[in-house]
């Protein structure tokens, strides 16, 4: 249910303009890679719950690290899903979801501030997706009163990336002048249950 959760609030984001990179639901894939030295080294990287085994093969658990040519990546981790309760024939659940977003903040300052605006990058990029949430319930076939609400942002800290193991060119990237932070994202849902509908 997350990973369609996921995807509903990606549907809402995806079109802000600063956003040049961005999937729904990840997981932690673990490739065997040659490094520098002509090694092979198990690494961890956030791979979209959507690509293949082959499209991995082909280089895509790169997709999602940080890298210059990119302006923001965002994904979304995640967290699990309760039950809450039963409302007749609907199911009602709680989501909840991390948004990582990962900023090129020169990049993203030299494209979106307007000569003579002074904007904090990763403040700005909250404020709009906050807007681009919905603002009330929302019924979004099969789920019923779908509704996400940013409940809280992590402390801003590599500790966000640790379960990843990026090589060293992509390390650096989390240094500044780069920028990134992550949000926690609660849903409440429900789901007809009337199998027959």
């Amino acid at each position: 249910m997350n990973n369609t959760i996921a995807n509903i609030i990606k549907a809402r984001i995806e079109d802000l303009d600063f956003i040049d990179k961005i999937a729904g639901l990840v997981s932690t894939v673990h490739m065997n890679i040659t490094d520098e030295n002509g090694t092979k080294v198990q690494k961890a990287y956030p791979v979209a719950c959507d690509v293949t085994a082959d499209d991995c093969k082909q280089g895509a658990y790169n997709d999602l690290c940080p890298d210059s040519k990119y302006m923001t990546v965002i994904y979304f981790e995640d967290g699990g899903v309760e039950f809450r309760e039963r409302k007749g024939i609907f199911t009602c659940f709680t989501s909840r979801l991390r948004l990582v977003c990962w900023i090129n903040v020169a990049k993203y300052l030299s494209e979106c501030c307007n000569e003579g605006i002074t904007c904090t990058a990763s403040a700005d990029i909250i404020k709009k997706i906050l807007c681009a949430l919905p603002p009330q319930p929302e019924n979004i076939d099969p789920y019923t009163s779908v509704y996400p609400v940013v409940t809280s942002q992590l402390v801003r800290s590599n500790s966000i990336f640790s379960q990843y193991s990026y090589n060293e060119k992509q390390t650096q990237y989390l240094m500044a002048p780069f920028d990134y932070f992550a949000l926690n994202i609660v849903t409440e849902f429900c789901v007809c249950m009337d199998c027959d509908d």
